[in-house]
């Protein structure tokens, strides 16, 4: 019985990847195949810690190894020993520093006849020529199966790289975890004394991103809407939670130093991240996520299945989500006066309850984690038994 081989390309953050990943191995344990996948993890890693804190450790392959260079290498040796009919599944490995690993492997690859799958979790492109180019060689290549996470995502990668799409998949969520729970849990501390001030809370979870990338999360743009908030009399605190990579916290900082200019530095709290990231949304009044080119979004999901309203771009997959339920609560990312208007607006619309009710139904019927593991069962031609037995009674009635 052949094996899904999942192979990340960072072990070392807590993002959306592994979310996502997290989320695939429960859909698996649902669908009782977890004998059907194999995750290789990079030894004693926030990856592998990570899951096994929420017991999903059945179906982890740690790998030792120094840093994430030699994880990667190793990882695709080990692959090589394994069966043929094992496919390979690459999850989201578009990094500057994986793509010459991964092209170095191609031949070995290629002469296997192992069939190899690449799920996009962001745009795969870079405005550097020499990336672009880095990044076209490799995956013409390679020719994976690729799947993605969203029609924009999925655009990108057909444009960019010239690859077929073989599924587009929402990433999954825990709707157990993430709830519209009646009574609140106790609000984490950090936020304790900005409920005891009176404010609203605008929460945004994101990775602490350089401005002018091209996922850029336009953080800078929170400050600005803070400011018109301010301006416009409402007492709103921006509370944005995420890992910050750069050399001193820089980005930070500048996101500080931004907020003292505009005189908002006592509406903005900058918070690392969390395991615990449900108790977050819990106490917010809106999250609002203005990342231009968002692929996915997975802070828009989360956010509406805890019943909370989103605030978005009206552009990339944040506005492709929300454009299925609510798309009046996607904005133009570089309005900030329109922002603040809508999250007023949003605050004091009867209708809001009903649009996030229909939201929800959106988000239990695309991002179940059953069915993405049945789904990407389907993408490998591997049949599950659940899978059969739906062919068996196909087959009975027609």
């Amino acid at each position: 019985m052949g094996k899904i081989i999942i192979l990340p390309s960072w072990c070392g953050s807590l993002g959306g990847m592994t979310v996502s990943l997290s989320m695939t191995i429960a859909g698996f344990a649902q669908l009782e195949s977890l004998d059907r996948i194999c995750v290789l993890v990079r030894s004693d890693s926030l990856l592998e810690n990570y899951l096994q804190q929420l017991g999903q450790g059945a179906c982890l392959e740690p790998i030792a190894a120094a840093n994430g260079h030699q994880f990667y290498q190793r990882a695709l040796s080990w692959v090589a020993r394994q069966p043929r009919d094992y496919p390979l599944l690459l999850e989201n490995c578009t990094s500057r520093y994986l793509l010459p690993i991964l092209g170095r492997n191609i031949p070995r690859l290629k002469l296997s006849r192992r069939r190899v799958y690449h799920v996009f979790r962001d745009l795969a492109y870079s405005h550097n020529l020499g990336g672009k180019l880095l990044r076209q060689a490799v995956f013409i290549c390679l020719a994976p199966g690729a799947i993605c996470n969203s029609q924009f995502t999925a655009q990108s990668v057909a444009k960019h790289l010239r690859l077929k799409i073989q599924g587009i998949l929402y990433p999954p969520v825990d709707r157990g975890r993430f709830c519209d729970r009646l009574n609140k849990t106790k609000a984490p501390q950090e936020l304790q004394p900005i409920l005891d001030s009176g404010a609203k809370i605008m929460f945004t979870p994101s990775r602490i991103s350089e401005p002018g990338h091209i996922n850029d999360k336009n953080l800078r743009g929170l400050i600005l809407v803070l400011a018109k908030l301010k301006e416009m009399g409402n007492h709103y605190h921006g509370v944005i939670i995420g890992q910050d990579y750069s050399p001193d916290k820089l980005h930070t900082r500048t996101l500080l130093e931004l907020a003292q200019k505009l005189n908002v530095s006592e509406r903005l709290t900058i918070l690392p991240p969390s395991f615990a990231i449900e108790d977050y949304y819990q106490h917010a009044d809106v999250v609002v996520t203005l990342a231009p080119r968002e692929p996915f979004g997975r802070s828009v999901v989360e956010a509406i299945s805890c019943g909370v309203p989103v605030v978005g771009s009206n552009t990339g997959g944040i506005g492709e989500i929300l454009g299925n339920f609510a798309p009046q609560w996607t904005v133009d990312p570089d309005e900030p006066m329109a922002v603040a208007q809508t999250i007023i607006r949003l605050a004091g619309d009867s209708n809001t309850s009903s649009l996030l009710a229909q939201g929800q139904k959106w988000v239990e019927s695309h991002c179940d984690p059953l069915e993405y593991a049945k789904k990407m069962m389907e993408i490998v031609n591997f049949n599950s038994s659940a899978t059969r037995q739906e062919q068996t009674l196909s087959t009975f009635f027609s």
